[in-house]
């Protein structure tokens, strides 16, 4: 018998949020554009509505693994406090996979496009300052990812 469709589970569930209280602090989840496919026209976004993110940390629980696939990443998604970085992931939503292959539901994102807000220069400035050197560790581990020394021929 041949199974299609079915998914394998991680070795335990994976929650974005943790188990953060929202109300106790600044948090945003800060979305930014990368590569390839994103969602309608929005770039560049964030979402600072607690009740937004209260639904999202109830939804945002990873029980599944994705095929590695070659689709790149469309989105760096990260959560932060005030100027604290405290969660960073990279996503595909039209592959629907996340970093380290965990299975992302397009709708993750798409079921709050209402509360999507798009980031001017102040606030995409204030992003780029808080999170500069991460931004730069993520570019440098994504080319590690991509090439490594077996993939390579040189004469």
């Amino acid at each position: 018998m041949t199974l299609f469709g079915c998914k394998e589970r991680l070795s335990e569930e994976y929650r974005f949020f943790g188990d953060r209280d929202l109300k106790s602090g600044e948090y945003k989840l800060i979305v930014i554009g990368t590569e390839g496919a994103w969602i309608e026209d929005y770039r560049d976004f964030y979402i600072d509505d607690v009740e937004t993110l209260e639904r999202m940390q109830e939804q945002w629980v990873f029980k599944y693994k994705t095929t590695p696939m070659s689709c790149g990443y469309g989105y760096n998604i990260r959560l932060v406090d005030e100027d604290k970085t405290l969660e960073e992931k990279s996503v595909n939503v039209d592959c629907e996979y996340m970093t380290g292959w965990i299975f992302f539901p397009k709708n993750y994102l798409t079921d709050h496009i209402q509360n999507f807000k798009r980031m001017n220069d102040s606030v995409r400035r204030e992003y780029f300052e808080i999170n500069k050197n991460g931004i730069q560790q993520q570019i440098n581990a994504r080319r590690l990812h991509t090439f490594s020394k077996d993939d390579l021929y040189c004469k």
